[in-house]
């Protein structure tokens, strides 16, 4: 039978050990990133008098992960616990997306799925590629895009624009932020080759 001295010590030793095991554990250190491609050429094209909706990308499904993802030699993904997109990619990339063009100034209006407005146009996207590749002796940031303009106007919905895109850029260092680095110059060099294209791209 335990005495009143007892009951006492065996706390204190229950929240020592406690105590020992949080001290013990190593917090979780995560990093946190987002894709910020800056638009900064002057807008020297025609407007056109057409509204283009923009619908949400679409994402290969092995990208389609907060992760950073690598591709390693033999054929080898992974994907990093630590280092994280802070949204979905599909979800960042999309808003992105809309305020180029909105910036790029284009089109009478950008206007969202979901809205009252009838476009004239319709912007469809998908993201294919999204990764560093570190495969060979030199990393390199890969992304690659598909994007298709429809013509809400015809009756088939004619795709009056279609084009892959694809960039590699080479990284100083093989680290996440280096990696992020890359990325968003991939996807800014994309979207200004996108944005010339739509600019050019004959229309009624």
């Amino acid at each position: 039978m335990m005495n009143k001295t007892t009951i006492p010590c065996l706390l204190v030793l229950l929240m020592l050990s406690a105590g020992c095991v949080k001290l013990g554990s190593e917090p979780l250190d995560k990093q946190f990133y987002r894709l910020m491609p800056e638009r900064s050429a002057e807008t020297t094209h025609v407007k056109r008098d057409l509204i283009l909706k923009v619908r949400r990308l679409s994402i290969s499904e092995i990208y389609n992960t907060r992760e950073l993802v690598y591709q390693l030699d033999n054929g080898r993904v992974e994907s990093d616990f630590y280092n994280m997109f802070f949204v979905s990619p599909r979800s960042m990339l999309t808003t992105e997306l809309r305020s180029w063009l909105k910036e790029a100034d284009i089109f009478a209006s950008i206007i969202e799925p979901g809205s009252m407005i009838i476009p004239g146009l319709t912007l469809e996207g998908v993201v294919n590629s999204l990764y560093g590749d570190y495969a060979t002796s030199e990393p390199v940031a890969v992304v690659a895009m598909q994007f298709f303009l429809v013509d809400e106007n015809t009756p088939d919905n004619t795709i009056v624009f279609s084009k892959d895109y694809t960039q590699r850029v080479p990284l100083t260092e093989p680290t996440p932020e280096k990696l992020v680095q890359g990325m968003t110059t991939g996807v800014q060099l994309i979207f200004e080759e996108l944005e010339k294209d739509l600019a050019q791209t004959p229309l009624q």
